[in-house]
């Protein structure tokens, strides 16, 4: 292989996001640059190699050998450029940092999960530090997560993925339910518990797409959606039930807006987690970062059992 220059680190990052994505087009998104941008510095990376690293064509996308093999060895390299960028940050502590954080959208409600006084306390800690805070699903976060755009996440999570380091927050309560002009919002409780909701008209968020469907025995949904902005507009439209975060229906509820149907019957629990790639902690700010919403959750928590 020949001898990498400089800028190819930029090259690899761009490559790795399209390995991870499986197409050009979705390292687009993730990086937020044009596709012939995309490939052209794909294009510059095979010429400074001197091999072809991936297929495209009717048949799909695939990783050529040598595209595999550099994917597999861009892992070592980006761990060894966090230790150096980790390392050169202690020699200066008030050298400004960006730390990027990702976040599904309707956290900012949860009593437990505190996010407004963590950021406020990790800037008050670190007054030079610059904040890229990024909200969208838990899919599209853990894929800029896995091309290096993003340091850390939290994230509801049915699944964990091995090259990711988790660390459990917090569970929150999520429950089924339906607008003021429903034909359920006045039947009782009673009768909801034991109701056959197959037939409904239900609404499901893409990334719990089955596991929604299935918690109701539905087969089909119809309407899908990505944020939770859009699933509460469609469930207060009266048209479809479907599930959201009980703290962030609250003040519908209260409103008289909404109304949870058999709730506990079809209510549980999403377990949220602080996401990093392995060695991720080792980067100052993400350590003030975990160490402040950690301490924080737990005193909600154990402020909760007291009372």
């Amino acid at each position: 292989m020949r001898r990498l220059a400089d800028v190819d680190l930029r090259l690899v990052r761009i490559f790795r996001a399209i390995a991870e994505c499986q197409s050009l087009a979705g390292a687009e998104l993730v990086l937020n640059l044009s596709q012939s941008r995309v490939s052209a510095c794909l294009a510059e990376l095979e010429a400074r190699i001197g091999a072809r690293l991936c297929r495209r064509g009717r048949a799909g996308f695939a990783l050529t050998e040598a595209g595999a093999t550099l994917y597999e060895a861009s892992h070592d390299l980006f761990e060894a450029v966090e230790r150096f960028s980790n390392r050169a940050g202690q020699v200066a502590v008030n050298l400004k940092r960006v730390l990027r954080i990702g976040t599904v959208d309707a956290v900012v409600t949860n009593p437990a999960l505190p996010l407004p006084a963590v950021l406020g306390a990790l800037k008050r800690q670190h007054p030079p530090l610059a904040i890229d805070f990024a909200i969208s699903g838990p899919e599209e976060l853990e894929r800029q997560l896995s091309a290096g755009a993003r340091d850390l996440l939290i994230v509801p999570s049915l699944t964990r993925r091995a090259e990711f380091d988790y660390q459990h927050l917090l569970d929150e309560r999520q429950s089924l339910y339906c607008g003021e002009g429903h034909r359920l919002f006045r039947v009782p409780q009673a009768e909801l518990a034991g109701a056959d909701l197959s037939q409904e008209p239900f609404v499901a968020r893409g990334y719990l797409h089955l596991q929604d469907l299935r918690r109701i025995g539905h087969r089909d949904a119809a309407a899908t959606v990505e944020m939770m902005e859009a699933q509460l507009a469609l469930v207060l439209s009266g048209a479809f039930i479907g599930y959201l975060p009980a703290h962030f229906a609250e003040t519908w509820v209260e409103r008289g807006r909404l109304r949870a149907i058999a709730e506990p019957h079809f209510s549980y629990d999403s377990s949220f987690y602080l996401v990093t790639q392995p060695g991720g902690t080792e980067n100052a700010m993400v350590r003030l970062f975990r160490d402040i919403v950690v301490g924080s959750v737990r005193r909600i928590a154990e402020a909760g059992g007291a009372g």
